[in-house]
């Protein structure tokens, strides 16, 4: 992984930003095209519901510093009553293998457990993506159940949990 990563929370985005910010999970996304159904609400993504999610969720982007501080990944977190729901994890193609996405996750994590609010994050991947299934368990997460979307009569997405502990460290950011 490059040591020229830098993950903090977004404050204060534009529309260039939020432009980006589709950018990449379009980009991170594309390869489950005719994988998954149904299809990825990535495909229907826009600033409107970006702008949306930022006034509710709290998003990390990890901004490469050599490269004028351009933003290569994010990942967002809803915190609810019983957990932290993290979503739409991306990491541009260009930088994918570098350990940018553990880099995230454990930067999630680690937010997180300093908020101390919860004791669990927990996140939904597609049955069809066993390599995202495959990587979230190397993160600490487990399969503790299955989600059906609407429309469906059979499962179409595992949740996985993972515990946290208060005060947790685990991010280089």
């Amino acid at each position: 992984m490059s040591t020229n990563l830098r993950i903090t929370p977004l404050l204060t985005p534009d529309i260039a930003v939020f432009d980006r910010l589709i950018t990449i999970l379009k980009a991170a996304f594309a390869f489950q095209d005719g994988i998954v159904n149904p299809p990825s609400s990535v495909t229907r993504v826009d600033v409107a519901e970006l702008q949306w999610r930022f006034e509710r969720d709290t998003v990390l982007v990890a901004c490469d510093v050599e490269n004028d501080t351009a933003i290569i990944a994010q990942i967002w977190i809803e915190q609810t009553d019983h957990d932290a729901y993290l979503y739409k994890m991306s990491v541009d193609p260009a930088y994918q293998g570098q350990g940018i996405g553990r880099a995230m996750m454990d930067a999630a994590l680690d937010h997180i457990a300093q908020k101390g609010a919860v004791g669990r994050a927990r996140l939904h991947v597609r049955k069809e993506l066993a390599g995202n299934v495959a990587f979230f368990q190397r993160c600490g997460f487990a399969i503790n159940g299955a989600g059906t979307h609407p429309g469906f009569s059979t499962p179409t997405y595992w949740v996985m949990t993972r515990n946290i502990a208060a005060q947790e460290t685990l991010s280089i950011a």
